[in-house]
Order: C-alpha cells, then sequence, then structure tokens
C-alpha cells in the first residue's frame, strides 16, 4: 500500500466504521445492479441511456443514532489536535449526512456547506467528460491527442486515452512547485500555456503510469476545442447540473459562493488569498485548471462520487472504462481514467480520487465503496495533508 494509499484509508475509515455500525440497512440491502431509478432526484435532466449499477441517493438523512456518531468522529478528531478543521458527507441509498468541525485557516468556524478547493478531485469531472464526448463521436480515445490540440512539446503520438491514464509521458510542469511564481501575485490569472513544459520532450507513451497535471490540463484545452465552448461552459452543462451540484464551481470561470473555507499555507509558501473571490486563490485555481482547479463543499462532492460511479451521470459503459486496467503509479497506487483504485481492509474495491496534500492549502478526498450497498464519501480539510 502507497502513502497516498493509507492516507486514504486513515482519513475515510472511520466515516466507514461508523456506517457500519449503526446502521444495519448498509450491510442488507439498497444499491443493487440495475436497481436505480435512471436519474439521481432534482436531476435537471439526465445523460443516461443504460440502467445505472446503484440505486439513486436516499432522499432522506441518516439514522440520528449513525449521524450523531458521525459527527462526534469529526468533533474528537479536532479534540485531539488531529485536524484544526473537517468537513465530511456521505451519500448511500440508505439516506445521506454531512457535517463539520473545527475552523478553517482563518479560524473561522467550518460549517457543513463550506466551500473549499477540491484540488485533483478535479480529474474526476474532466475524464468523466472526455468519456462522455467520446460516447458522442467528438473525440476517439485511442487518437493522439495532438489531433484535437495543439501542443508546445513532441508529444511522441500520445493519445487520449493515455493521456487519461497518466501514461502519457509527457514532461512534467514545474509550475505547481514553484511556490515563488504562484505566490508572486495571488490575483494573476495564468494560462494553460503559461504553465505546461515548451519545446522539451517526455518519454514514449504507453509505459508505468506517472502522476502529471499536464496531461489533464491539455484535456480541459481537449474539452473546449470539440466543444466549441469553454471548459466550465461543458462540465456545468453536462455534468454539474444533470447531477444537481450547486455548490460546485469551475474556477477562475465561476466564483465559488459563500459560505467560503480559506485554506492553510503549506509551510515556505504564500498560496492563499483570504480576501478573494477563489479557492484557495486566483493564482492557484487558475495553474491548475482542468487538473486541479474547482471548488465544492463536502456534500456536493460525496454526491458527485456516488452519482459517477453509480451510473447515474454518464453511462455504465464509460464508468467501466474509466475504471478499466488500472496500472500501478509509484507514489498513488492503481490509476486508471482519472480514477483511483485501492481496497479496504475486507478487499472491498474503492474508487475515486484524492486532491491536495502536504504541499498544498487544503486536502481532499472523494472515494467510493463499491460493494453492495455503495457508499460514497468525502472529507475536505483546510490544511495541508499530513
Amino acid at each position: 500500500m502507497t502513502e497516498l494509499q493509507t492516507t486514504i484509508h486513515r482519513s475515510l475509515g472511520f466515516v466507514i466504521a461508523v456506517l457500519f455500525a449503526t446502521v444495519p440497512a448498509l450491510s442488507a440491502c439498497g444499491g443493487t445492479p440495475g436497481g436505480g431509478a435512471s436519474s439521481p432526484p432534482s436531476a435537471t435532466h439526465s445523460l443516461v441511456s443504460s440502467a445505472p449499477l446503484w440505486a439513486a441517493p436516499g432522499a432522506g438523512a441518516l439514522p440520528t443514532k449513525t449521524t450523531a456518531a458521525l459527527q462526534q468522529a469529526l468533533d474528537s478528531r479536532v479534540a485531539a489536535g488531529n485536524l484544526a478543521g473537517v468537513s465530511a458527507a456521505v451519500v448511500s441509498a440508505a439516506g445521506t449526512w454531512s457535517g463539520a468541525a473545527g475552523v478553517d485557516g482563518a479560524g473561522t468556524r467550518l460549517t457543513p456547506d463550506s466551500a473549499l478547493w477540491i484540488a485533483s478531485v478535479t480529474k474526476t469531472f474532466t475524464a468523466a467528460e472526455v468519456l462522455l464526448l467520446s460516447s458522442r463521436g467528438l473525440v476517439d480515445l485511442d487518437r493522439p491527442l495532438s489531433d484535437y490540440v495543439d501542443v508546445p512539446f513532441d508529444t511522441k503520438g500520445a493519445t487520449v486515452r493515455q493521456v487519461l491514464a497518466m501514461r502519457s509521458g509527457f514532461p512534467n510542469t514545474t509550475i505547481q512547485s514553484d511556490y515563488k511564481s504562484l505566490g508572486a501575485d495571488l490575483t494573476r490569472e495564468w494560462t494553460v500555456a503559461e504553465t505546461i513544459p515548451q519545446g522539451v520532450s517526455g518519454t514514449s507513451p504507453g509505459g508505468t503510469p506517472e502522476y502529471n497535471n499536464v496531461n489533464y490540463k491539455l484535456l480541459g484545452e481537449l474539452i473546449a476545442k470539440v466543444t466549441k465552448q469553454s471548459l466550465a461552459q461543458a462540465i456545468r452543462a453536462d455534468l454539474l447540473d444533470p447531477a444537481g451540484l450547486h455548490r460546485t464551481w469551475v474556477q477562475t470561470a465561476e466564483t465559488p459562493t459563500p459560505p467560503l473555507s480559506v485554506g492553510t499555507n503549506p509551510p515556505g509558501a504564500k498560496l492563499v488569498d483570504p480576501a478573494g473571490p477563489y479557492l484557495p486563490s486566483r493564482s492557484v485555481a487558475s495553474a491548475t485548471s482542468s487538473a486541479g482547479g474547482m471548488a465544492g463543499d463536502a456534500a456536493d462532492v460525496a454526491r458527485w462520487g456516488y452519482l459517477l460511479y453509480g451510473g447515474h451521470v454518464i453511462d455504465t459503459a464509460l464508468v467501466k472504462q474509466m475504471e478499466a486496467d488500472p496500472q500501478e503509479e509509484p507514489t498513488r497506487g492503481l490509476y486508471a481514467l482519472g480514477t483511483m483504485l485501492t481496497t479496504d481492509d475486507h478487499g472491498t474495491t474503492m474508487v475515486g480520487h484524492p486532491g491536495g496534500g502536504p504541499e498544498w492549502p487544503c486536502s481532499a478526498i472523494m472515494m467510493v465503496w463499491t460493494g453492495k450497498p455503495a457508499v460514497a464519501v468525502a472529507v475536505l480539510t483546510p490544511q495541508p495533508a499530513d
């Protein structure tokens, strides 16, 4: 198990432990393949033609005993000094819950609907949109990415599928680790061209995955090019509105609405703009763009995970492609198409994506237990991961 996988289990395990200890329904019913409605509650419209894998999210709250135990779990971690603040949410066929404890980087008390920069959880939206465009015949996953967008370096024929899977061999960017550049002007709007390598080559595509934000920045360019819309317009129309996600935003084209959670600067870096409208700042959100620029609250993130991997917002055939043929990425474990896969202590598969980390002013994790029944969990904290 990689260090990142260990972090996922440590961050999410307490939520699942409470759920299965207090909700008998979670171990006895719900979420059978093909057993759900064809669209989620409150969705404006559905893009799904096949039967979802799981039942629609429960319309009500989880039992009081469960919600009290979940809230106590958050409170105890803050009281013990493990976290200054945390918000979390659960979505299942048996019901939903969201809660918060502690404070953000500015000392403001968190609420369940406090919005946070969700960092690389953004990649699940970008990947889902590319898969959706492939189903419409607008993108061929096995054609070179350079057939769709101009790339300022030799791609060596890397396909769209290889880019999605972090197997492009593209040269990596340095802008994310260049805190001096990002922090010099937190109100700066970066373009994709300013944040990716120019005129250099990577390695041949198709090898071992290497986690690299350049892949997903270029996929964002692909989305805009083939849809003839902005990235934000495409994702809003195709994914956010159909999923009923009202507190998720594609920054910086969209501006988060309060309450907002101000992040905590990692040591030696200035990345948070507490007075600005974007999370954690316009500079960081625009520099990470379609690889990590989105923001949302825990309830929306958990709902997204459940609806996405349950086949409620894109066809189940596309979901299966997102999870297929995962390869071992040295620092992150099994990686497929915008999706990390791991297992719990009982061997049940979990799918989803983490965001942030020790070098960023937040940590966000969205994972879905794909057993029967399925349970989606999001844990967000406005501080770097330990």
